[in-house]
C-alpha cells in the first residue's frame, strides 16, 4: 500500500469518526432553551388554563404576554364567550417566569399523572391546571391533575406543592379574581 491510499484511507476514518460523532451528539436528546430554565427576557408569554371538575370548579383560560397583557377566557358552560382583558407592567412575566425557574417548573414532567413517584394516588373527578410557558427557544408546558397525591392521607409531593403554590400565584399576580365564577354543577 503506497503512502498516498494509506493517507485517503487514513483520512476516510477520520471522516468517518468525524461524521459519526456529530451524528451521535446530534441524535440525543438535549433540553430546549425552555426546559433548560427560559431566561426571563426570553419568554413571550404565560398561561394558566383550569378545567372543570366534578362540582363547582371553574373552567378557564388565563394569558399573559410579554408586554403585560392579561386575556381571561371563560370556559365554563354556558359562560364560554366571556372575555376579559386587562394590563400589569411589562415586567411582571418576568417576575413569573424567575419564579417558574427557582421553583424547578423546567425540571418536572409534562404530565404529573402520569409520573409514579408525584402521582402514587390518584383520586377521581378534581380539576386539571395546565401551565405553558412560550419562549423563543421553545415550549415547555406541564399538566397538574390535582387529584395526585403522595399517600392517601392527601399528602402531595414537595415538588407539587411548589408547582401549585406557583399556579396559585399566577392566578394571585393577573388578578383571576375578578373574572373567575363558579361554574354550574354537573
Amino acid at each position: 500500500m503506497s503512502k498516498s491510499s494509506a493517507f485517503l484511507r487514513l483520512s476516510a476514518m477520520a471522516r468517518y469518526l468525524v461524521v459519526s460523532h456529530l451524528l451521535v451528539a446530534c441524535a440525543q436528546p438535549g433540553k430546549t432553551d425552555a426546559q433548560k430554565g427560559t431566561s426571563p427576557s426570553a419568554a413571550d408569554s404565560i398561561v394558566l388554563e383550569r378545567s372543570m371538575c366534578f362540582g363547582t370548579c371553574p373552567a378557564y383560560r388565563l394569558s399573559l404576554s410579554r408586554a403585560g397583557e392579561i386575556r381571561f377566557e371563560s370556559r365554563n358552560p354556558g359562560d364560554e364567550g366571556r372575555t376579559a382583558e386587562d394590563t400589569l407592567a411589562a415586567a411582571t412575566l418576568s417576575s413569573l417566569i424567575s419564579s417558574a425557574r427557582s421553583m424547578g417548573f423546567f425540571e418536572l414532567p409534562r404530565e404529573i399523572a402520569v409520573d409514579s413517584v408525584l402521582c402514587r394516588i390518584r383520586a377521581t373527578d378534581l380539576e386539571t391546571v395546565v401551565v405553558t410557558i412560550f419562549a423563543r427557544g421553545g415550549t415547555w408546558r406541564v399538566q397538574d391533575y390535582l387529584g395526585c397525591f403522595e399517600t392517601v392521607d392527601g399528602a402531595v409531593a414537595p415538588p407539587l406543592v411548589r408547582l401549585r403554590s406557583f399556579e396559585a400565584e399566577i392566578d394571585s399576580v393577573l388578578r383571576s379574581s375578578h373574572w373567575v365564577r363558579p361554574a354550574s354543577r354537573r
